[in-house]
């Protein structure tokens, strides 16, 4: 596949997030190199690419676990250097593929990022019971430790810990890995929801499920040894191309449908 230029268009002021020429090196290695995309506001964004494509690394720029070497990321129009950066996780959540629940039981984990905000305990509680009953959490779960959980019900509590922060952006990496087919599609139906919402909710979604990507995003992201091949909407990508390029290298993450 012939590497494109970016095709959104999306003026930045327009777009939720907006990556300006971005680049990351470390001491060893380029990670990212002159990335620029601009991800509207409610839009359902698939980031897709083989492993060491810089997936990871992008969504982790964007929430401010790392800086770029180079250029400038945009929240709303707002530099995200100049907003604080527990405001800026405030209304960017990240949901690693791995989360960690930092030692709590699954009540506490929940309701520890509103007691940050030093907001009033009946509204705490109404969040949590709000995101415990949309999501289906049982009830059994709640006082059980990170140990006693299984990877995927570490994944849905962590998801469930970000939706309740009613952020403005959720990134996430390979949610569905861990989860069975009802609860991803549970997940899925939700995130759709919030894109449509009066305030929508912007999602980026790491996923190599290559029909998900065409059945429930409207946009798609493909990177490729750090370098961006692919910017449009799904209905303009060639997926042949994206499939063969994606088959074609031997440390790609794709795996079989599931949809």
């Amino acid at each position: 596949m012939q590497k494109v230029s970016p095709t959104s268009e999306f003026i930045p002021d327009k777009a939720a997030i907006f990556t300006n020429q971005v680049s990351y090196q470390t001491k060893f290695r380029t990670l990212l190199t002159n990335i620029s995309v601009a991800i509207a506001k409610g839009s359902k964004t698939a980031l897709i690419g083989a492993t060491g494509s810089g997936k990871t690394t992008f969504l982790r720029l964007i929430n401010r676990l790392t800086d770029p070497s180079v250029g400038t990321i945009f929240l709303n129009s707002e530099n995200i250097q100049e907003i604080p950066i527990q405001t800026l996780r405030r209304r960017v959540m990240l949901i690693p593929q791995e989360p960690s629940l930092l030692g709590m039981n699954v009540h506490e984990a929940l309701s520890y990022p509103l007691k940050l905000q030093n907001l009033p305990q009946s509204e705490i509680d109404a969040r949590s019971q709000k995101w415990i009953d949309k999501l289906q959490i049982d009830r059994q779960l709640l006082n059980r430790s990170e140990l006693e959980l299984s990877l995927g019900q570490r994944q849905w509590i962590a998801i469930a810990r970000a939706l309740i922060m009613e952020p403005e952006v959720i990134l996430l990496d390979e949610p569905t890995s861990a989860l069975d087919r009802g609860l991803s599609y549970l997940l899925l139906e939700i995130l759709a929801e919030l894109t449509q919402s009066l305030q929508p909710v912007t999602v980026v979604m790491i996923n190599h499920q290559l029909d998900l990507v065409q059945t429930w995003c409207d946009r798609l992201i493909c990177l490729h040894k750090g370098e961006l091949v692919q910017d449009a909407e799904v209905s303009l990508v060639n997926w042949q191309a994206i499939d063969d390029l994606l088959r074609r290298d031997p440390t790609s993450d794709n795996h079989d449908d599931w949809l």
